[in-house]
Formats: C-alpha cells, structure tokens, sequence
C-alpha cells in the first residue's frame, strides 16, 4: 500500500529526511495516485531498491511492474556505466539512467537537476524512489522533487550498514504515524 505524508504539499520548501511517500516495495507503488500529483517520471535507485547491493539480478515481480507502468522509469545510481547496467535498463524498459555528472552524485542537489535537465523534467514532475534516507530522500527532496521510501530488498552487510539500516528503520517507525 502507498502511503502519503499528512504534510504532502505541491511545492517543496526545504531539505528534509521525511519522504513524501511510503511503500513497502515495488509492487505497491500505485503508479496512478502518483500521476494524480502530476508526477511524470520516477528516478528509481538501483542497489537495495530494484537489485540487492552490487547485483544486477531482478525479479520478476519487479520487472512486470515496472514494465506495466505507464509513467516513465530512469534507474538514478551512481555505479559507473556498463554494458550490464544497459542491460538492466532494456530489461526493465526504463527511458534511461542517469549517472553522477562529474563528481556530482547522489545525494548531490547537483545530480538531481543535472538528471532533471538531461530527461527535460520539471522538479514536481518527478518522485525518487529509494531505499535509503541520505542518498535517496534527503537528495530528492533538497533538490525539490517527490521522494518515496521503500523497505530495503536485502539485508545490510558489515558494521556500519547494519548501525546506519538500524537507525533508519527506527526512523521509519517513528514517522510513519503521519503517512496515511
């Protein structure tokens, strides 16, 4: 189910943690509430989101919703370009992926106007939908675009994902009281 902040307004103000958005994976993202806010397109983040971290193997569930919506797709990563991240992208019939320009990656405001620029997008036209608060959230909504937060697909490796995955999930229970 697809929930929305209590707080949800048409023009973003300022640099926040909290998404616009909630959901517990892909398959429930309803794709036409998001149409109905004027979103066009959804920059989709890659590891932990679509793909375990540092895989390219998706789902099957996940490629038939994203091949089924209407609203047009861009993978937002900042893995560098390969022949397998163009596969992925024919794979899940995504209109692009967008790269750090430069040095300017998530959660960069940088990347995301240049990825707003380069698929001629208006902020409001857009929502980022990612696994991780800094990177995803915080990055969409600094540079004034939707963001909608999902539930990691694998779990975190090593000390310090596993304390940063903690700290976000306390996070998320604590603000989803306002999501409805």
């Amino acid at each position: 189910m697809l929930m929305k902040s209590q707080q949800l307004s048409a023009k973003k103000t300022a640099a926040s943690m909290n998404p616009d958005f909630i959901a517990l994976n892909i398959q429930d993202i309803n794709f036409d509430v998001l149409a109905s806010y004027g979103i066009k397109a959804c920059f989709i983040d890659l590891d932990g989101t679509v793909v375990n971290r540092g895989s390219y193997d998706v789902s099957e569930r996940i490629i038939k919703t994203l091949r089924s919506t209407k609203m047009k797709i861009y993978i937002a990563t900042n893995r560098p370009k390969s022949r397998d991240l163009k596969n992925l992208k024919d794979s899940l019939n995504a209109s692009g992926v967008i790269h750090p320009h430069k040095f300017w990656g998530k959660p960069t405001k940088k990347y995301f106007e240049n990825g707003l620029e380069d698929k001629n997008l208006q902020r409001h036209e857009v929502v980022m939908v990612g696994d991780r608060y800094i990177q995803d959230i915080f990055g969409a909504n600094r540079a004034g675009i939707y963001s909608l937060l999902i539930k990691k697909l694998d779990k975190p490796t090593g000390f310090f994902d596993t304390l940063i995955s903690k700290a976000e999930q306390i996070y998320t229970n604590k603000i989803s009281k306002r999501y409805y």
